[in-house]
């Protein structure tokens, strides 16, 4: 795309460009530009755009890439006003391909320091894609967002391509816009596999870090610290891989590392959820009990959902390591087409305790489904262990966590071996998202406003 096509778009799509500073320190720890011409998105973008780093883009409002192409460069930020998020619609597409020492961030227009609401700064970044998913009819109204034609996703295509979020941060974001209804840091509606999620952090969001709801999407070297819900929660049929993923929680919020269903009111529908993941670490906020959000547990996993799971550390939970929930996805775990194997549970309270009282509980879970996890986990043919410190860095540290092993951790020996699939990485023999060397180093960052 030539200069004068990418200015002439950029002149329809906004209203109001300034000289003065963001309002929000977008551009320290980890990268991102916070100097520059400060441009205002009052309107939908509808051709091929590109943001470049030299600007700092202000969403004004719910923002829908509707058409054609929308790529950011390495090095700029997006701020977020109150009532916006960047929505990708199912005609159009985001590349927002940052560096290492580049990222490209998504933050609050709040000032540092105000940034962080309950309510949540802004809606984040939401993927309208055509895959499949297991909803009745093909297509479902996105989450958190009014039911309308522009809202909806699904399809036949499972190869489809949403675009790419690479060496991305999404900070402050997700907004509860009603019970059950709401955004997240990162949400990906039916994107499909040739869509790229690689070295990406949500930070601090309200609601979920990223969410799933059906498609096939891979996600690779994922970093979700301080949401005040679930890590990553996955729905409605997601058949992806996903490997190098941290969920950590923080004092006073989080609610579940991983939240699997397949969906919650008819758990035999299909395509049924059935992702597989490697090397994901999980640490909860024990011995925080306090917060809103009930007990921290490290897997929930339930309503039909199925999933092979491998190289997990779970630690530091305040309740469960792990809860199978409910008949259906007990029903998995027996066939086989559910499991969690060569992972590590440590420091979580009632692990190795007999499972849930045959009775409603007051946080919400449910009639007891007769599944012991502590017994199924021990199975010997899982190859899970106890009791035993992985001896993460820092993993607990709100503002400097590492989440890198030790070098005399046990959790670096005794992973199962990644199939070489041209996805997953065959050398990740580790326990945990993070070995001998860390991904996470200059790219991310963890304000606490």
């Amino acid at each position: 795309m030539n200069f004068r096509k990418s200015m002439l778009s950029m002149c329809l799509a906004f209203t109001a460009c300034t000289t003065a500073q963001p309002s929000a320190d977008a551009g320290t720890d980890g990268g991102g530009s916070s100097t520059g011409m400060v441009v205002e998105v009052t309107a939908d973008l509808t051709a091929d755009t590109t943001w470049t780093h030299d600007h700092v883009y202000v969403l004004k409002q719910l923002t829908y890439v509707a058409s054609g192409t929308l790529t950011i460069e390495a090095g700029t930020t997006v701020l977020g006003d109150s009532a916006s998020a960047l929505i990708v619609s199912r005609d159009a597409k985001l590349v927002a391909a940052g560096t290492a020492s580049a990222p490209i961030v998504f933050s609050s227009s709040l000032p540092v320091g105000q940034r962080g609401s309950p309510q949540g700064d802004w809606g984040g970044v939401v993927f309208l894609g055509r895959a499949t998913i297991n909803t009745m009819g093909g297509e479902n109204n996105a989450e958190g967002l009014a039911d309308d034609p522009k809202n909806k996703y699904g399809g036949t295509d499972d190869a489809y391509d949403c675009g790419t979020l690479k060496y991305v941060r999404v900070e402050f974001a997700g907004r509860p816009l009603s019970a059950n209804n709401e955004l997240n840091g990162i949400t990906l509606n039916a994107c499909g596999s040739a869509t790229t999620i690689d070295f990406v952090q949500v930070h601090r969001g309200v609601d979920d870090g990223v969410e799933l709801f059906g498609g096939t999407v891979n996600l690779k070297h994922l970093v979700i610290t301080g949401s005040d819900d679930d890590g990553l929660d996955w729905d409605k049929g997601w058949r992806g891989k996903a490997q190098f993923i941290v969920a950590a929680q923080i004092p006073g919020r989080g609610n579940h590392g991983i939240e699997a269903d397949n969906d919650a009111t008819n758990a035999s529908l299909t395509p049924r959820s059935a992702p597989t993941l490697y090397n994901v670490t999980l640490v909860g906020r024990n011995p925080d009990t306090a917060a809103s959000e009930g007990p921290s547990r490290g897997l929930i996993l339930r309503a039909g959902t199925a999933g092979k799971l491998f190289n997990v550390i779970v630690t530091n939970f305040t309740d469960k390591g792990l809860l199978v929930d409910g008949t259906p996805s007990k029903e998995q775990w027996s066939q086989g087409a559910l499991s969690v194997s060569h992972s590590v549970f440590f420091q979580n309270p009632t692990q190795g305790v007999t499972d849930y009282m045959a009775a409603p509980r007051a946080d919400g879970g449910i009639v007891d489904n007769g599944f012991n996890e502590p017994t199924e986990l021990a199975a010997p043919s899982l190859n899970n262990r106890f009791d035993l410190d992985p001896k993460l860095a820092a993993a607990t540290s709100v503002t400097a966590p590492s989440f890198k092993l030790l070098a005399d951790s046990p959790a670096l020996l005794g992973g199962a071996t990644p199939p070489s699939d041209g996805f997953f990485d065959p050398t990740a023999t580790f326990v945990g998202a993070v070995g001998a060397t860390d991904w996470t180093l200059g790219w991310t960052a963890y304000p606490e406003n």
